[in-house]
């Protein structure tokens, strides 16, 4: 279970460049989502605004503008969020919630791989 904000580590912005750039390397700069078209924004599983930190696990590549266009529209609205792991509900570890990652089910692994 995830702790509370006040909690968790501070998080540098090395940090976060570095989680995202190893999101960028997963995905060839496609969209992690679909495969199909090209990944023009990082999609934080756990939301932003449930205190998350910027973790390889936590972020998917994804193609659309904003939450509201493209598969980035799809991992806020979709009702299958949740079930397919685009979203990952309050209290729960992204590093342990599979994934429907370009058609198949996986755990999204620190080191930017697939398991």
């Amino acid at each position: 279970m995830i702790p509370p904000k006040y909690e968790r580590p501070s998080q540098t912005p090395a940090d976060s460049k570095a989680a995202y750039n190893g999101v960028g390397f997963r995905s060839f700069g496609l969209c992690e989502i679909c495969g199909k078209a090209r990944a023009t924004q990082k999609h934080h599983r756990l939301h932003r605004s449930h205190g998350t930190l910027d973790t390889v696990e936590n972020l998917l590549d994804v193609c659309g503008s904003g939450n509201h266009t493209g598969c980035h529209g799809l991992a806020h609205s979709d009702p299958k969020r949740y079930e397919n792991g685009w979203a990952v509900k309050s209290g729960f570890d992204p590093a342990t919630v599979p994934v429907l990652y370009r058609g198949r089910r996986t755990i999204l692994t620190a080191d930017g791989g697939l398991e």
